[in-house]
Order: C-alpha cells, then sequence, then structure tokens
C-alpha cells in the first residue's frame, strides 16, 4: 500500500493547504494527512529529535487536554489556564477528590465492598490475600466493573482498615464544587458530620488555601523555531481538565471553546473578532467548521455564523457529551452533522439543528466518514467499531459490528482508502471499511489518543503517552516500523504538519523531526 494512494480532500477545501493539519482529526476528520514529505520508517537510538520545546503549559487539572492544530506555518494551542490564588475560601474540588482516591459504586456493592474489607484478617497477605482479591471481584463484581474498578478494589483490600471509608468518601464528595466560606466553616461541616478527628484532620490539610482562577487562553507558535508568536486570554471560569476543545483554523480565523464561550481569533494577531456563550461550560468536544457555520458540542450541539458568532440553534433533541461533531455528505443525500452522544449517535440538520435520526452508539470519540459510510467507536455493548451505511430515510444502516470490553472507548479511528484502522481499547486493528473483515489484530497499550496517518504511516502514541509507536499501514499485515519516547499526555492527540510532528506533553508543547533520511 503506497503513500501516494493516501489523498485526502480537506472538509475546507482551498483554505487547507495540504500539509496543514487545522483541525481535530485534521483537515477532513479522518486521522489522516495529504503530507507528501517523506518521514521516517525508522529510529535512531537516541529516538525521536526534538527541534523545539515551548515554555510552560499546564494540563490535566490546570489546563485540559486540548491537542495542537497547525495551519500556515503557525501551531496553536487552546488552554483553559488555571492557577491558583490565596483564598479565605475552602473547596473540595476535582483535585482533592483524586487524592482521596474516591470512586461512586452502587450503594449495595459498596455494602459488600466494606464490610469484606473490615472482615479482613491481618494475617492474610501476599499470594494468600491476592487468591482473595481475585477471587472476590470476580464473584462480585461484572465484567465491565472488573475492568473499571477491579483494581480499585484490590488497593482499597490492601489498605485493609486503613483505607477511607466509603461513606465518609461520599460525605466529601457530596460537598465538591460547594466552597465553603472559610476554614472554619469548613471545620464546622466536618463536627457536624461527626468525622473521626484524623479523619477530620486529613481532610483540612487535603483542602487548599487557594482558590482556582482561570483564563481561557489561545497560544500561537511557529512551527519552524516554536516561538511564541502571539497569546490571546480572556476570563474564564475555574472547570478542571474537562476543558479540553481542540481549536479549528479556517482561512485567517480561528474557532475555539474555553470554559464558557465559543471564540473567533484572527490568526496574525490573536485579536478577538467575537466571542458567544456555550450552552454549556467546560467541554471535552471540539468545534467544527464548515459553509459557515460552528457546530459545537457542549452540554447541548448548537450552530453559530462563522462570521458573527450569531447563535443560530441550539438542539434539545441530542443528549451530548464529549463526542465531537463530525460532517456527513453522503454521495446521495443531504450534508448533516452527526455526534457520538451520550448514549446514541445523532444525525442533526445542519440548518435547523433538528434530529434527523438516532442510532445506536454513544462515547467520547468522534464519527468518521467516507462518502456513504461513517465509523464509530463506542462502548455500547454490541456495537464497539461499526460501519453504518447511509439510508436516503430514516437512521443509517450498519454493515458490521466489532465488540470488546475494555475500559476506554475514547480513541478515533482512521477512514482512508477503504479500511478502517483502530488504536484504542488496548488493541491495534485493521478492518475493510465496507464488509467489516478483519485484516490484522494487535493487543497494545494504547487507549484515549487517537491515531494518525500519514506517508502510509500510523502514528500512535502507547503506555500512557510515554512512547509514540509508528506502524505500516498496509493491510496485508501489521507491521511495527519503529518505536521512540515521546513523554506525551496520555488524553491529547499529536499533529502533524510539513515533516514535522507536534505533541502536547506534560508541561509543554514539543516538535519532533519525523523527516525522512535524505540519502
Amino acid at each position: 500500500m503506497s503513500a501516494a494512494r493516501f489523498f485526502i480532500a480537506p472538509l475546507f477545501f482551498s483554505s487547507v493547504a495540504l500539509a496543514d493539519w487545522p483541525q481535530w482529526r485534521g483537515p477532513d476528520r479522518s486521522g489522516a494527512s495529504s503530507d507528501s514529505t517523506p518521514l521516517l520508517s525508522s529510529l535512531p537510538e537516541s529516538g525521536f529529535k526534538q527541534v523545539w520545546a515551548s515554555g510552560e503549559i499546564p494540563s490535566d487539572h490546570y489546563g485540559g487536554h486540548a491537542s495542537p492544530v497547525v495551519s500556515g506555518g503557525k501551531v496553536f494551542l487552546s488552554v483553559v489556564w488555571h492557577k491558583r490564588v490565596p483564598s479565605e475560601t475552602r473547596e473540595i474540588d476535582s483535585e482533592v477528590m483524586q487524592t482521596f482516591n474516591h470512586r461512586g459504586v452502587p450503594p449495595d456493592l459498596a455494602k459488600k465492598m466494606e464490610e469484606a474489607r473490615l472482615g479482613l484478617s491481618p494475617r492474610l497477605r501476599g499470594d494468600k490475600l491476592e487468591e482473595f482479591i481475585k477471587k472476590w471481584n470476580e464473584e462480585n463484581l461484572n465484567p465491565e466493573q472488573q475492568i473499571a474498578l477491579g483494581s480499585w478494589v484490590a488497593s482499597r483490600f490492601k489498605a485493609g482498615r486503613t483505607a477511607i471509608g466509603l461513606e465518609w468518601l461520599d460525605k466529601i464528595s457530596s460537598r465538591q464544587s460547594k466552597p465553603f466560606p472559610n476554614a472554619a466553616a469548613l471545620a464546622a461541616w466536618l463536627d457536624e458530620e461527626k468525622f473521626p478527628p484524623d479523619l477530620k484532620q486529613k481532610v483540612i490539610d487535603a483542602v487548599p488555601n487557594t482558590i482556582k482562577v482561570a483564563s481561557d487562553t489561545v497560544v500561537c507558535f511557529d512551527s519552524k523555531t516554536g516561538k511564541e508568536l502571539w497569546r490571546f486570554e480572556n476570563d474564564g471560569e475555574p472547570v478542571g481538565r474537562r476543558a479540553s476543545a481542540t481549536a479549528a483554523v479556517v482561512g485567517d480565523k480561528l474557532y475555539t471553546m474555553g470554559s464558557t464561550h465559543v471564540y473567533c481569533l484572527n490568526t496574525n494577531d490573536g485579536s478577538l473578532a467575537w466571542k458567544s456563550l456555550l450552552p454549556g461550560k467546560g467541554p471535552g468536544s471540539s468545534p467544527l467548521v464548515v459553509d459557515g457555520k460552528v457546530f459545537v458540542s457542549s452540554g447541548k450541539a448548537a450552530a453559530y455564523r462563522a462570521d458573527t458568532g450569531e447563535k443560530l440553534w441550539e438542539s434539545k433533541e441530542a443528549r451530548v457529551g464529549d463526542g465531537s461533531p463530525s460532517w456527513w455528505a453522503p454521495s446521495s443525500g443531504k450534508p448533516h452533522v452527526v455526534i457520538n452522544g451520550n448514549n446514541a449517535l445523532y444525525g442533526l440538520d445542519p440548518e435547523s439543528g433538528a434530529k434527523l435520526w438516532e442510532a445506536p452508539g454513544g462515547s467520547q470519540s468522534s464519527p468518521v466518514t467516507s462518502g456513504d459510510y461513517l465509523v464509530i467507536y463506542s462502548g455500547t455493548e454490541g456495537v464497539g467499531l461499526r460501519t453504518y451505511q447511509y439510508q436516503a430515510s430514516g437512521a443509517p444502516k450498519a454493515l458490521w459490528s466489532h465488540y470488546w470490553l475494555t475500559r476506554r472507548y475514547t480513541g478515533t479511528p482512521i477512514v482512508a482508502n477503504g479500511l478502517v484502522f483502530a488504536m484504542c481499547g488496548e488493541k491495534h486493528l485493521c478492518f475493510d471499511l465496507v464488509s467489516g473483515k478483519k485484516h490484522w489484530e494487535e493487543t497494545v497499550n494504547s487507549t484515549i489518543s487517537s491515531p494518525l496517518l500519514v506517508d502510509g504511516k500510523i502514528f500512535i502514541q502507547e503506555n500512557g503517552g510515554t512512547h509514540i509507536r509508528i506502524v505500516k499501514a498496509d493491510a496485508s499485515s501489521y507491521q511495527m516500523l519503529a518505536r521512540g519516547k515521546a513523554a506525551a499526555m496520555s488524553c491529547a492527540t499529536p499533529a502533524i504538519s510539513d515533516g514535522q510532528l507536534f505533541v502536547r506533553q506534560k508541561d509543554k508543547l514539543v516538535a519532533f523531526d519525523i523527516r525522512a533520511p535524505i540519502p
């Protein structure tokens, strides 16, 4: 399968250079690039060659998980930039809850867990304890719970009586994002709830004497040198790690979503063209810009005029979450917007927002379209990786599905040349787009992040982002070409342009030179 066969028709047509990666999932949202730069097929012992690194850019609880985009020789990164400032206020936020390792579980399961934990003999250790935990999980957790909760249950059993009781963790969680006016009010609440003295002190120590403030920020860099060209900042609201919108660039305009607003900026200097209020706060999805409209998924699906920011419609029918909208233009039907919602796949009229159809699906993954075909990756049982075919009336027809039980259903597949490449949920897979024939399958620790295809090669993060693997995009067999250290964020997806790979790390953005050596 030659690299030349991978030609991608961009959604933005003449406004997109072939080497650009201007939005979430690339020029046409398929995960594939038309960049013709020959890329390396192997790595030296030193690994990827770093070209530049930015200054500090926070992530996760302080900056979300947005991915970089590249257009016109510039790299853009959208961040809800959080900082802590001294305050009398005391707040139990998501970071505090993370320190207590709290998970919400059904009451009956919580009761069984606590009875088993408190009944453990202190002499039960080592292999015998491991055997007990394994048996308990198998007898009391369904397969999905074993994946999602198994290791957490094990950690609580190993901690024995020193683990904080679930009833106390639930009480702490009930006050999340409900600030106390001062430290005395927090202490008084702990006393009212009759927290044991030692646990009361743990909570007081865990809650900081600061609060978070946030700024909706976009940073622009020169793609070759990493020099910061401009920075846009606007007052935002603290929303933590949820805010993860990847920007979209069309011509000389950049569109992104911050904590509470959708923004349009001028790419030459970062000046604000317009901003409009979002339907919901802290979106984890990314905007889609087509035909003069900006489509978003933020609590509700909505559309805005790309030139003025006027809201055109807001859907009350589609129950959407962190899945990003995509554009489906079947050869025999009218184009429409498709979104993987919380528990279903939706097709919406781009002019009115009316729900045209609903089909099985739902996840944080973005739909990928190719002519009359649409591919999703969903955690809904029986759906998993699925191809749909357009139907003139009603919902699209499901052609085939490949479902497997895993912890994450977030990575967006690649569709190119009649093939589907899926690299999430601990598997690397290749299928025929229409027939569903499986060409290959490998078990690889890839989750959350999405793959990129360029020059006949697939670049995919693995092991929580510590490494990037290069795989040949060939249906005949699975061929790993190279693997190198990247120290990437597990939740962000790299961008690729003009022989460079742009990777978001925990505290900065870096550029790697991935061009093939000149003979």
